[in-house]
């Protein structure tokens, strides 16, 4: 018998049809773990709890099925679709909690829009989705922090739930247990539970949260010494007795993290494995990574289980992003034979659920919360700008020269140029640097920019440029620059020649690692291997693919001085490298995304066919596959000169493409 209880702090959603039962689950993604304390089984007269821990992660303010960029709907993703599904999940089990993992604040047009409204009065819509739908604790991811501390500060005061993050802080102490952290470390949430014979039972779930320390690298431009980072591990090891010794009974951890090695330094991004083998606690949601688990989008190795859905032996779930998956972590508890006053988990199980169709899954109770936000973000998403004279897609950018990637370089360059007008750096060459942000991978087969020739909106800006980077100019040399391309170029796989139908692309970086510098020319030599690997760790020294690197028709110098316009987020990867390092010459705050909007009101009518500045080193007799979005056929001109053929339509719509060296 299920017994239909909404805990302390949740809401029911008033919803038609709300007792269909889960759809049949796939097995790769529903999984039980077992006994978690082997034959030790509880006494029949012990009672049994039945815990269920539904959770979101990386939601990135996706909250109704609508692609803001594109001006169409986008079905199987925002909360709004699976909102259904959490009142599904809740249904079926007695006693449920709903968590969010991180990073909701920012990553669509809809976030932009709140943050660029002066004097807000209404809660901020992410808040009131998780208000509406009865959110019981949420923890902070990096991109929470992209709108500055105090735009976060306002945005989660009006949540009606506990926000937590154990290793924030606004000022660290001699130790982590004494950091002044930004938001409380953790929360112990009392709940009136019923166990499986329909009795009262009493539990305290500890819940506590941690986001990745490289925040105040990433962000050190915008928060200004205002956050202060520390471990995850340190933080944890700190909290979590506390924690315990406060009376949890159950502690799931909020890690905005991905899954690493179960022995990891303390400090790496990816660290939810190295955190899920500390003695406290019970269950981990991991994030951050945009990957989800259980299931094969994560390979096994100590530690990490994606068949039984564990992490260090302990439960976990990494429910993909913007609303794509549900995580859920069934618990069984039960007195322990030791300690009437204490549970023990004796049974766990794992699984992920997806947005169905068939759930009828948009919640008419959340799309009547958001509907004056989702009006007013349309009608600002549609401002002009300007125009363009060509189509700006990314189905190609990393196959060959792009107009979108050169419009954005174009701005960034026109910016520097003005600010460093009789500087001593004026009389320096000035490159920029762009990359294709939608450009497939997690996001889909539409998930590419795709801006007709003609009217550009404000839409189309977010579309091509949808962060909250910081613009930062660098003082570097020749020799940076090509070391530079080499880490762009590291995303190719090594081809060797005469090799037929090889994949251009190494599964491991996102499209988006990829960069263009449209002010130098170079070719690409894909039969060497990569100097970099996808984290970006220099490991093979001596490999060299850029060939002929020049600038204004001489080859480059390796020692000439020259700047190079970026973001904060790239530039971070270079800051903390001594005093070696780079000179930041310019970092005034500027956001690229007010830099590109300027640009093109000033202009009035942007885009030109971009200029040939790079291309693969011919390989005759040599053919490659290159995967892209849906509409890709519509721009096959971009890459004709390597007589692009299709191959097929995969069933998520991806477009497969042979390309001839």
């Amino acid at each position: 018998m299920i017994l239909s209880i909404v805990l302390k702090g949740q809401r029911e959603l008033a919803l038609p049809g709300n007792t269909r039962k889960r759809e049949e689950a796939d097995p790769r993604h529903d999984v039980r773990i077992g006994p978690a304390s082997g034959p030790h089984r509880p006494p029949s007269s012990a009672p049994v709890v039945r815990l269920r821990i539904i959770a979101t992660s990386d939601l990135h303010a996706c909250l109704l099925p609508y692609d803001y960029c594109a001006n169409r709907p986008a079905a199987g993703r925002g909360l709004g679709e699976i909102a259904r599904q959490i009142a599904v999940a809740r249904e079926e089990a007695p006693n449920t909690l709903l968590l969010d993992n991180g990073d909701f604040l920012q990553g669509s047009p809809l976030a932009d829009f709140v943050a660029s409204v002066d004097r807000r009065r209404r809660a901020h819509p992410v808040i009131t989705a998780f208000n509406t739908l009865g959110y019981d604790a949420i923890t902070l991811g990096n991109h929470d922090f992209d709108y500055g501390v105090e735009f976060l500060r306002k945005s989660i005061s009006q949540a009606q739930f506990p926000v937590v993050s154990a290793n924030v802080a606004t000022e660290l102490g001699t130790s982590a247990g004494k950091d002044k952290t930004l938001v409380p470390p953790y929360t112990l949430l009392h709940r009136q539970v019923r166990d499986e014979d329909g009795r009262r039972q009493s539990l305290r779930i500890g819940v506590i949260g941690f986001a990745p320390p490289q925040i105040e690298i990433w962000e050190e431009d915008r928060l200004a010494g205002t956050v202060r980072m520390r471990g995850i591990l340190a933080a944890a090891r700190a909290w979590l007795p506390k924690l315990k010794a406060a009376g949890a009974d159950v502690i799931v951890a909020l890690a905005h993290s991905g899954i690493g090695p179960v022995e990891a330094e303390d400090g790496i991004e990816d660290i939810a494995t190295a955190l899920a083998a500390l003695p406290e606690i019970d269950a981990v949601v991991a994030g951050h990574s945009h990957l989800t688990f259980p299931g094969p989008g994560i390979a096994a190795r100590p530690g990490v289980d994606p068949i039984r859905g564990c992490l260090a032996g302990k439960p976990a779930v990494m429910p993909g992003h913007s609303g794509s998956h549900l995580g859920i972590i069934d618990l069984a508890l039960s007195r322990d034979s030791s300690s009437a006053a204490k549970w023990r988990i004796i049974d766990r199980a794992v699984r992920l659920g997806e947005p169905s169709p068939m759930l009828n899954p948009v919640s008419p109770q959340l799309h009547r919360a958001l509907a004056s936000d989702h009006r007013a973000t349309l009608a600002w998403s549609r401002r002009s700008l300007g125009q363009t004279t060509v189509a700006l897609t990314t189905y190609f950018a990393t196959a060959a020269p792009n107009a979108a990637i050169e419009l954005i370089a174009r701005a960034k360059v026109n910016h520097v140029r003005r600010a460093m007008a009789g500087t001593a750096f004026a009389d320096l060459p000035i490159l920029a640097s762009a990359a294709p942000f939608r450009s497939g991978g997690h996001g889909g087969a539409l998930h590419y920019t795709d801006i007709p020739a003609g009217m550009f909106r404000m839409r189309s800006l977010l579309d091509i440029y949808p962060f909250q980077n910081n613009l930062v100019t660098l003082a570097l040399t020749g020799a940076d620059i090509a070391d530079w391309l080499e880490r762009s170029a590291s995303i190719f796989r090594q081809i060797r020649p005469g090799e037929a139908d090889a994949a251009l692309l190494d599964p491991l970086f996102p499209a988006f690692a990829f960069e263009g510098i449209p002010g130098v020319d170079y070719a690409v030599d894909l039969s060497q291997p990569a100097r970099f690997d996808a984290r970006g760790n220099l490991v093979r020294p001596e490999a060299s693919r850029i060939v002929g690197l020049s600038l204004g028709g001489r080859l480059l110098d390796p020692a000439e001085p020259l700047l190079l316009v970026t973001n904060s987020h790239r530039a971070s990867r270079l800051r903390g490298s001594g005093p070696g390092g780079p000179q930041v010459v310019l970092a005034d705050g500027n956001r690229v995304q007010a830099i590109l909007a300027e640009y093109i009101r000033a202009t009035e009518v942007v885009g030109a066919p971009p200029r040939r500045n790079w291309h693969f080193l011919p390989m005759p007799g040599t053919s490659v596959l290159t995967v892209t979005g849906t509409h890709a056929a519509a721009h096959l001109a971009d890459i004709a000169p390597m007589r692009p053929e299709l191959v097929h339509r995969d069933p998520e719509g991806f477009l497969h493409f042979r390309l001839h060296l």
